[in-house]
């Protein structure tokens, strides 16, 4: 008759100690979300890598319709669609400027400061254009090339599927550059448009921008990370918060997939993982944490339950 297994108290305590500081490092991660206003998940979803990725960026926000607008079907040219985009932006920069206007109820003398920060940020936009027209034309190119070669017959074969994959990344990546530099412009403008309020104008709720999908995310994301990093240091619920802890790495780790080249490492995502995984087959809940008196509440303090829970 096999006799069950058992741990020295030195385990129990390390146990203890890893689970507190995997729920510190949730915790803490957590409350930087929250704390930046300016936090998003975005360029993680975007440089997602692998089988998922599509999945993962399906999330992403259209910067001005840029995916529509250079990556759609069009029957216009190239150096077209590449202009529609950027006078869209334009476009959508001056309106926003109006919203602002009507949300704070400038004066006179506001409104005038407020176009001629318009007019500069008009002007760095054009500046920017006149750079990298020529590069956003080839992309658009090369995407359309690259959707023609992942439609034919010939991207069933591996070596193809790889080239396609590869392009795909390449081109991805050049989209990230841009709007990344775009959206740092856009950030200055709504900066300088807020130096032109006054104490009182500054006191009111934002000019809220439009929300996205991945507004939802980030949330989800920022109180998710909290709840199980909360949830661990207290000891309660801890199987739960362990599994769930686990399942988002696990959608970290699978953004960058180990077999994929030029993914980021997650070697750090992968120790975590598995050590929650190995946290939610004990009783580390109840050992030093709120998960005790949770146990004792649902399960009784029986005799049966003192022998289990001993060993």
């Amino acid at each position: 008759m096999s006799k069950g297994y058992s741990i020295s108290l030195a385990t129990v305590v390390l146990l203890v100690l890893l689970r507190v500081n995997i729920g510190w490092h949730f915790f803490s991660e957590g409350m930087k979300h929250y704390a930046d206003p300016h936090w998003t998940s975005e360029p993680v979803l975007r440089n997602a890598k692998g089988p998922l990725a599509p999945m993962y960026q399906a999330y992403l926000p259209e910067f001005h319709g840029f995916d529509e607008a250079l990556h759609g079907e069009r029957p216009e040219t190239n150096e077209h669609a590449v202009q529609a985009w950027l006078d869209a932006i334009g476009n959508d920069w001056e309106a926003r400027r109006g919203q602002f206007a009507e949300h704070y109820g400038l004066d006179e003398q506001q409104i005038r400061r407020a176009k001629a920060i318009a007019a500069e940020y008009q002007n760095d936009l054009r500046t920017w254009s006149v750079d990298n027209k020529d590069a956003l034309v080839t992309h658009v190119h090369e995407w359309h090339r690259k959707e023609t070669t992942k439609g034919a017959a010939a991207a069933d074969v591996p070596f193809q599927q790889q080239r396609v994959s590869a392009k795909q990344a390449e081109l991805a990546g050049e989209a990230n550059g841009w709007q990344t530099q775009l959206k740092k412009i856009e950030a200055d403008y709504d900066q300088a448009l807020s130096r032109v309020l006054n104490d009182d104008q500054r006191s009111r709720a934002p000019l809220p921008h439009p929300r996205t999908s991945i507004d939802a995310v980030d949330r989800v994301m920022t109180y998710g990370i909290l709840a199980i990093g909360m949830f661990l240091l207290l000891g309660l619920f801890t199987r739960t918060a362990c599994l769930a802890g686990a399942a988002f790495l696990l959608s970290v780790v699978m953004m960058q997939p180990f077999w994929i080249s030029e993914t980021a490492p997650t070697f750090n995502q992968y120790v975590e993982m598995f050590a929650l995984l190995t946290l939610a087959t004990t009783a580390v809940g109840r050992w030093a944490g709120l998960d005790f008196f949770v146990h004792n509440l649902i399960a009784g303090s029986t005799p049966e339950t003192k022998a289990r829970d001993e060993r």
